[in-house]
């Protein structure tokens, strides 16, 4: 640990837990479990150093009650299921937070010195500096997590499940953001102040089929739909609504509307102020609360939040004797990425020189207002690398993320072989996707220019004997 950064790194990490399971079944119809976590960690003050997180769940399998004989024919499998519980987080912070009741004190800070004597050069003496209060009330996130589901089996052929879940969050660490500034405090204060929630559905589902021809047929599914927002978030007091992150989802971005680009100079004279050294060709933003200058008040929720909200998945697999094929789709909704600008900037750090931008970039011959680039330059224009609307992008896809060919030889050639099993096999992976999005692959996000995801075909012979 001797390039740990500090010495609260350098030591060795020490936690302790005590944990315990009980479940209880009857008649294979009644079932129940109870757990429970009693863990410590060394990152609070021993007041508060301890937590207990328990959880409960209980089940009834109602297919295998007496009443449920007349459907069972048709409804093979029929169980509901519920769990509560608590869960305890104390990776909170950042990898220097070893110890939150323990401040941090630069006491030779050189980047703070005072100098005395006559004409202030006769010595010098390096300042103090608090980069950590100790915080003796730091303790644990603490997750409330419920769900309640449903498991049912139709003709022995469907499974299907189905469940609901809610989270709600609580203890959230965050800086304090409403300490005046007249307190003289030198470090950020923080707190276990912020709350949040989530909730969702998730839904899989699963058919099998055999025929007597000797032909077989899987399919299965998956289904996610997850959303979550801060019901407490400790921000300062704006004037503007659209500022505040409570309510919004935790992976909600914030950025600025992008209204055009500038068509010449007389419009940037015209217009409010922005950012840095800007010109004709470059974004325009919108000046959201009508104060003459494009500011951090302008900044309004934009586009879904950077975590998906959908995640799903099919699939199948199908067999006629000796020959069979398998496939796997994967896709995601209700999620936007943001193009990098700093990273595809042309002519940047020797950066080359992206197709889309070519085709369609603002220049004095061709004043699009819409291109898809600003105005060319040598370096990345801090004024068109703000977060904004003009470069969001939907990240939704949909990917054939696997496709299978096999062929397994007949039995009787495989017993003059000496095998019990012979199969060959031509697979790929990642063979194509669909998505509104064309300049490279959706999934990749902001990184465009980072390195791909690989499309890949494999043959393969599985022999046993």
């Amino acid at each position: 640990m001797a390039n740990a950064g500090n010495l609260q790194q350098s030591l060795p990490y020490r936690n302790l837990g005590l944990s315990g399971r009980m479940t209880y079944s009857f008649s294979n119809r009644y079932f129940a479990e109870f757990n429970f976590g009693y863990n410590g960690s060394e990152r609070f003050h021993k007041k508060n150093r301890f937590g207990f997180f328990p959880s409960a769940g209980i089940a009834w399998n109602i297919s295998n009650e007496k009443f449920w004989e007349p459907y069972k024919s048709t409804i093979t499998g029929l169980k509901l299921r519920t769990s509560y519980g608590l869960v305890g987080n104390d990776a909170i912070g950042s990898a220097a937070d070893r110890f939150f009741y323990l401040s941090i004190v630069n006491m030779d800070d050189g980047g703070k010195t005072a100098t005395f004597g006559e004409n202030q050069n006769s010595y010098r003496r390096n300042g103090v500096t608090v980069n950590r209060y100790s915080n003796e009330d730091i303790t644990w996130e603490i997750s409330e997590k419920r769900n309640v589901a449903l498991e049912i089996g139709i003709w022995d052929k469907v499974n299907i499940i189905a469940e609901y879940f809610e989270e709600y969050r609580k203890n959230i660490l965050m800086d304090r953001a409403n300490i005046p500034n007249t307190l003289g405090l030198s470090s950020t204060i923080r707190a276990n102040v912020g709350e949040a929630s989530g909730r969702g559905t998730d839904i899989s589902a699963e058919y099998q089929q055999i025929w007597q021809n000797e032909i077989w047929l899987t399919m299965m599914g998956n289904f996610t739909y997850a959303t979550s927002k801060y019901e407490v978030f400790e921000e300062p007091t704006y004037e503007e609504p659209w500022r505040y992150r409570a309510g919004k989802p935790l992976s909600q971005e914030f950025g600025y509307i992008a209204e055009k680009l500038f068509i010449d100079d007389a419009e940037v004279e015209n217009s409010p102020k922005q950012f840095g050294d800007y010109g004709a060709g470059d974004i325009k933003y919108l000046d959201v609360n009508r104060d003459g200058n494009i500011t951090e008040a302008d900044r309004v929720p934009i586009g879904n939040p950077t975590t998906p909200e959908i995640v799903y998945g099919f699939g199948f697999s199908l067999g006629y004797r000796n020959l069979d094929i398998s496939s796997f789709f994967q896709g995601l909704a209700n999620e936007s990425f943001w193009i990098n600008v700093a990273t595809t900037s042309p002519f940047n750090n020797e950066t080359q020189l992206l197709k889309a931008y070519a085709d369609s970039y603002w220049s004095e011959e061709n004043r699009n207002i819409y291109a898809v680039w600003p105005r060319l330059s040598p370096t990345v224009n801090a004024n068109n690398n703000q977060t904004s609307t003009w470069f969001m992008r939907d990240g939704s896809f949909i990917r054939l993320k696997q496709l299978e060919l096999g062929y397994t030889l007949p039995e009787d050639f495989q017993k003059r072989l000496g095998t019990s099993t012979l199969r060959f096999y031509l697979s790929g992976t990642n063979l194509f996707i669909l998505s509104k999005f064309k300049m490279w692959d959706a999934e990749m996000g902001g990184n465009g220019l980072g390195y791909p995801l690989q499309k890949t075909f494999n043959f393969g012979l599985n022999v046993s004997f």
